[in-house]
C-alpha cells in the first residue's frame, strides 16, 4: 500500500518547520550525511532534501573532517537583533 501526502503546500510547509529551530535544521543536516553515508549520492539527497547539491556537498565534508562537531551550526552573521536578551525567547 502506497501512503502518498495530497496537499500540495506540505513540503513547504514542512521545511519551514526546519528551519524554524537550530535542533531541527542539525537533525536535518545529519540526516543529510546519514543518507550520504547509506551510499546515496549527494545529488539524490540534496533531491530528497530539498537543499542545494553544493550544501550537501559542503556538510559531509566538515563531518568528514570535524565528525558530529562540523554539522553544528555556528553563530549567524547579519544584523544585530533590536531586541534585548531578556526578551528573546530561548525556548523554541
Amino acid at each position: 500500500m502506497t501512503i502518498r501526502i495530497e496537499d500540495k503546500n506540505a513540503i513547504y510547509v514542512l521545511q519551514d518547520e526546519i528551519q524554524r529551530s537550530e535542533q531541527a535544521r542539525y537533525d536535518h543536516r545529519l540526516n543529510a550525511v546519514l543518507l550520504v553515508a547509506k551510499g546515496i549520492t549527494c545529488p539524490a539527497v540534496a533531491e530528497m532534501l530539498g537543499d542545494p547539491e553544493r550544501t550537501i556537498r559542503y556538510r559531509v565534508q566538515k563531518y568528514i573532517n570535524d565528525g558530529l562537531q562540523g554539522l553544528i551550526e555556528n553563530e549567524r552573521s547579519g544584523r544585530p537583533s533590536r531586541l534585548e536578551p531578556k526578551h528573546i525567547d530561548k525556548s523554541g
